[in-house]
């Protein structure tokens, strides 16, 4: 993988580079005068200086004069120079060889062509007039030139500039000098494999925490392993960390409900064996094993039907999705519940207050009635387990249309939960979570009240027919609880009641509609 990025970085590197130097090239082309190459105005202006100073200097003084001029040049130039004394043949001949008129545009173009196009930065008016120069040193390598000293002797000044006119590019490739393309090679290996290395780094450690969490290591993070970065990949090993956590804690449930199905199962298949065993060995007794054992077949059946309702909630296979008026919903499941309040001497107030036209609508909860009426009959009936005779279980509604939520809180008197148990107490399982009362009292000792536990299991049904007729449970009640209100886009939460008790608070967000094809 670290190749392939490498080569598509370098490639898109390439593409950039030459892009750029393309464009800037033609900017200057059509809007710009870019700088003389040193070259060029070496060739057509420093260099003609030199001779012109030593020309004037031979025809003024004479040759003394002109030692006399080139000892005072610079080293590098004095080098170059140098002088021939000519007899007047061939001071006649070097003469006839010089150009005397200006090129034409098709002798500058001709020129221009045979060099390589060394001049194309130039303007015609600069090409012209070091044209004459800058034939003479292409084809010779040194510029001559023959004057006559003021005794009629003839000098030949020869100026040697063939390492100047090596340095001449006779071709650009893509407009773009040797020593850039050069440079943006060896640049662009080198910030390609450094790109490269720093994305490819950290996508080889998510493939590697991959590879760990596909092989069951779910404690394996990445985010440690980012250092400093605070970029996209890092918010992706973040993501992956997060899920990890997520997959930890589903497969720690998956273990912990599957240990808990097996203890459940357990004991009444115990007990099933057992009657079993009695019926055999006292044939009398066959009548109460079997109902011993139809009592442990219904329990089994209650298990396995709770169990199938939270996998059911929890998968969203139920999809029957209703209208529903929640002020008429909450009524029908709360008279269900008077009916087992009464059998156990307890009240049940209520306050609902959530049909409230808005504009003409109704406030509704869109969802799966089934689904929700098990959910708030598990509250409503763990309530009544843990109240009391004499008490009295709260249900309140209220309609909140600026966040569109309905807040429904069922508040009972029992003696609460353990403050570190109140959030697991929606867990599968979970039982035996209340609050354990001191006794220090001397003297006999009162029956405590019973703790709360999940007592529903979402199937249960007694002799009478309904829901509320059974008094044990497996701790599964609230589970489905939870799960059916979460996949409405609801929230549940569980806390401790003033002066004892446990209040739970269910919000649940609704739509306006009109008051019409409502269950």
């Amino acid at each position: 993988m670290k190749g392939r990025l490498f080569w598509k970085i370098l490639v898109g590197f390439a593409i950039t580079f030459i892009g750029i130097a393309e464009g800037v090239w033609l900017l200057f082309q059509f809007y710009g005068h870019p700088p003389i190459p040193y070259f060029i105005g070496y060739l057509s202006a420093t260099v003609p200086g030199y001779v012109e100073m030593a020309a004037h200097a031979t025809t003024r003084g004479g040759v003394p004069a002109l030692e006399q001029l080139v000892a005072n040049w610079p080293s590098a130039e004095a080098e170059r120079f140098e002088f021939t004394l000519l007899s007047p043949e061939q001071a006649a001949k070097q003469a006839a060889l010089a150009p005397h008129t200006a090129p034409d545009s098709a002798e500058l173009a001709q020129w221009s062509q045979k060099t390589g196009n060394p001049t194309a930065h130039l303007t015609p008016e600069q090409l012209r007039d070091g044209y004459q120069v800058a034939r003479q040193v292409w084809d010779t390598g040194q510029i001559d030139r023959a004057v006559q000293a003021p005794d009629g002797q003839w000098v030949q000044l020869s100026f040697d500039v063939r390492d100047i006119v090596g340095q001449i590019p006779r071709d650009r490739h893509l407009n773009v000098p040797m020593p850039m393309i050069i440079a943006g090679v060896v640049g662009g290996l080198i910030f390609s494999a450094l790109l490269a290395w720093y994305l490819t780094r950290p996508i080889l450690q998510l493939r590697r925490g991959f590879e760990e969490l596909s092989s069951g290591e779910m404690s394996h993070r990445l985010r440690p392993k980012m250092g400093r970065r605070r970029d996209e990949i890092a918010d992706l090993a973040r993501d992956f960390d997060h899920m990890a956590d997520r997959l930890q804690q589903l497969i720690g449930a998956r273990d912990r409900l599957l240990n808990d199905v097996s203890h459940e199962l357990r004991s009444p298949l115990a007990r099933m064996q057992l009657a079993v065993g009695l019926a055999r060995q006292k044939p009398e007794r066959v009548e109460s094993s079997l109902d011993r054992i139809e009592k442990e077949t219904i329990r089994l059946d209650e298990l396995v039907g709770g169990l199938l309702t939270l996998s059911r909630v929890e998968s969203g296979a139920a999809h029957q999705t209703v209208y529903m008026d929640l002020d008429d919903f909450l009524g029908r499941v709360i008279g269900d519940a008077r009916f087992e309040a009464d059998g156990l001497g307890i009240e049940v107030k209520t306050d609902l207050a959530v049909r409230r036209t808005h504009g003409g609508a109704v406030p509704v909860v869109q969802g799966n009635a089934e689904l929700l009426r098990r959910a708030f009959e598990n509250v409503i009936r763990n309530a009544l387990h843990h109240t009391p005779a004499g008490q009295q279980v709260d249900i309140a509604a209220r309609a909140d249309f600026d966040r569109q939520l309905f807040d429904i809180t069922i508040a009972d008197r029992g003696p609460g939960i353990a403050p570190d148990m109140l959030e697991t107490v929606f867990d599968p399982f979970t039982r035996d979570v209340g609050i354990k009362p001191e006794n220090t009292q001397v003297g006999p000792v009162h029956p405590a009240p019973v703790p709360h536990v999940a007592v529903a299991s979402g199937s249960t049904a007694g002799p009478s027919g309904g829901f509320f007729a059974s008094k044990s449970g497996f701790g599964l009640g609230l589970s489905i609880a939870q799960r059916a209100i979460l996949a409405h886009g609801g929230t549940i939460a569980a806390q401790n009641r003033a002066g004892g008790g446990l209040i739970v608070r269910i919000t649940l967000p609704f739509t306006l509609r009109i008051d019409s094809d409502l269950v």
